[in-house]
């Protein structure tokens, strides 16, 4: 059971709470900067995070932002294009209009004004992504 805090705690866990403002330099000495210098491993964790996540280098998406393609490095090990255009946006589907029948719903790209059929669901086309 966690007790009445006294001044000695919260003292404790106001240095606690300051201590990760500091950085301990090489000599064992404070620096004042709060945070250290990133290193050579920094960038190579970076690199490998890109690689995974994205298949593509950091230099790869860097390329493919100046000439506005799709470049990566892994796919040109595999012997294809190092660049390549980005694929064209899929057709929107068309308009479904669905009636019910006997056995099970029917559908049609336009209304169906014959018989006694009853609408029973219309999906729209979607409206283009600008």
């Amino acid at each position: 059971m966690i007790g009445r805090i006294t001044a000695s705690n919260w003292v404790m866990i106001g240095l606690l709470a300051i201590s990760g403002c500091a950085w301990i330099g090489e000599r064992g000495t404070i620096n004042p900067s709060p945070r250290p210098l990133p290193s050579i491993f920094t960038f190579t964790q970076l690199e490998a995070l890109s690689l995974i996540n994205t298949h593509k280098t950091m230099g790869d998406h860097v390329i493919g932002w100046i000439t506005g393609k799709d470049c990566s490095s892994p796919r040109a090990e595999r012997g294809e294009g190092y660049c390549r255009d980005w694929p064209d946006r899929p057709s929107p589907p068309p308009q479904v209009y669905c009636y019910s029948t006997l056995a099970r719903p029917t559908c049609y790209s336009q209304p169906y004004n014959e018989g006694n059929d009853r609408l029973i669901g219309f999906v729209p086309a979607s409206t283009p992504v600008r």
